[in-house]
C-alpha cells in the first residue's frame, strides 16, 4: 500500500547549512492510504500525562503500529538525509481543536518543540495549502519546553518564524528536526470543531552511523 511514486517531483533546498526536501507526488495511491487510515479510529496521544489538555480542549490522536509494507518508505528517506530511523513503524499526527479561549492561534505558535533527528511529513489534507510546518528561532534566551498536552501554545513574542514549509496533498517534506525549532502552523480556524488536521510522519536519528 504504501509505495513511493514512480513520479516524484523532488526539490533539495540548502537553508542554513541543511537540507530541506520537498517531494510532491510521494504515494503512488495516496487515497488509499488516507482509507486505510480513516478506517482506524486513532487513540489520543499521551492521555495519561499529568494536567493534560488533550481530550478537552483539543484532540491529538495518534496512529502508531509496526508495519512490514513501510520499509521501502524508510529506506528512500534515509538515503537521502544519510541518517537511520529512529523506529521502522507508522505513524501519523491527526489533530482539531475546540473553538476556545485556550486555542488562540492569532496570538502563539502551537508547541515549537526539537525531534530526535530527521523530521518526515506526509500531509494528507485536501483542502489546505497553508497550515503546514513552521521553523523557527527562539527570542528568548534559556527557554524551557514545556509538556506538549499542558501548555502548547506559547506567545509569538518568544518566537521568529524562519520558513513555513508549505502543505499539499500528498506531499512530503524533509528536514532537520533536532536542528530547526519547529511545530504546526495553525493560521486560521480550518481544524476547529470539524477537519482533522491529517500527516503522516517519520523520524529519525541524529548521526551518520548506519
Amino acid at each position: 500500500m504504501f509505495e513511493i511514486s514512480k513520479n516524484l517531483t523532488i526539490n533539495l533546498e540548502i537553508f542554513r547549512d541543511s537540507k530541506i526536501y520537498t517531494i510532491d507526488n510521494f504515494f503512488q495511491d495516496p487515497y488509499s492510504i488516507v482509507d486505510y487510515f480513516l478506517g482506524i479510529v486513532p487513540p489520543l496521544w499521551k492521555i495519561d500525562d499529568i494536567n493534560t489538555c488533550n481530550g478537552v480542549q483539543f484532540e491529538d490522536r495518534r496512529h502508531l503500529f509496526d508495519s512490514e509494507e513501510i520499509g521501502k518508505v524508510y529506506d528512500f528517506l534515509s538515503f537521502l538525509c544519510d541518517r537511520e530511523p529512529f523506529k521502522r513503524n507508522i505513524a501519523t499526527n491527526v489533530t482539531r481543536f475546540k473553538k476556545t479561549r485556550f486555542n488562540n492561534y492569532e496570538n502563539n505558535y502551537w508547541w515549537p518543540h526539537k525531534d530526535p533527528g530527521y523530521t518526515g511529513i506526509v500531509y494528507f489534507n485536501t483542502d489546505d495549502e497553508v497550515n503546514g510546518t513552521n521553523l523557527y528561532d527562539c527570542l528568548e534566551e534559556n527557554y524551557e519546553i514545556r509538556p506538549e498536552h499542558e501548555c502548547p501554545w506559547v506567545s509569538k513574542k518568544k518566537f521568529s518564524v524562519i520558513k513555513t514549509l508549505r502543505p499539499r496533498f500528498n506531499r512530503l517534506v524533509l528536514f532537520d528536526g533536532q536542528k530547526f525549532i519547529h511545530g504546526m502552523n495553525i493560521s486560521n480556524n480550518l481544524y476547529f470543531d470539524e477537519s482533522y488536521r491529517f500527516n503522516q510522519v517519520f523520524f529519525f536519528k541524529d548521526t551518520l552511523d548506519k
